[in-house]
């Protein structure tokens, strides 16, 4: 059974996985922004978060442990954290990644222009200064 827990607070664990995997910890800190730990009968599969913007959401920091890829944790692990974004009143959501969007075309998410992004999604610290060159993905949720 997947639990999806949400972390209070910066977690060494969550930044810990981020780090391992290659992203961002930047802004984790800032107001504004959902974690969470998603388990499979009690086993951690990962980690992941977004920032809500009325009905958009950025959808960041999905990050499965190294020792559990492959195993279609990702999946699991992104559909978690949609399903978190829905229960906030988000209907869609974006994501940046220089690595990655492959994977999530996989799960539904177009690659889209910036020009075709709401200005709140734009005005992140993810958009506008960490992820500048990333691609930009989207799907309704």
């Amino acid at each position: 059974m997947i639990a999806t827990q949400e972390i209070p607070g910066v977690d060494p664990d969550l930044q810990a996985a981020l780090l391992a995997g290659g992203l961002p910890i930047d802004d984790i800190e800032e107001p504004g922004r959902f974690f969470y730990r998603v388990e499979d009968q009690g086993r951690l599969i990962g980690f992941g978060g977004f920032e809500i913007y009325g009905d958009d959401a950025l959808l960041r920091s999905i990050v499965v442990p190294e020792a559990n890829r492959g195993k279609g944790y990702g999946r699991i692990l992104t559909e978690a954290i949609i399903r978190q974004i829905v229960e906030n009143g988000g209907t869609r959501a974006f994501l940046l990644t220089t690595s990655a969007a492959d994977f999530f075309a996989h799960l539904g998410f177009r690659a889209i222009d910036r020009a075709e992004a709401p200005t709140t999604i734009l005005a992140t610290c993810q958009a506008s200064s960490i992820c500048t060159s990333a691609a930009l993905l989207t799907r309704a949720v």
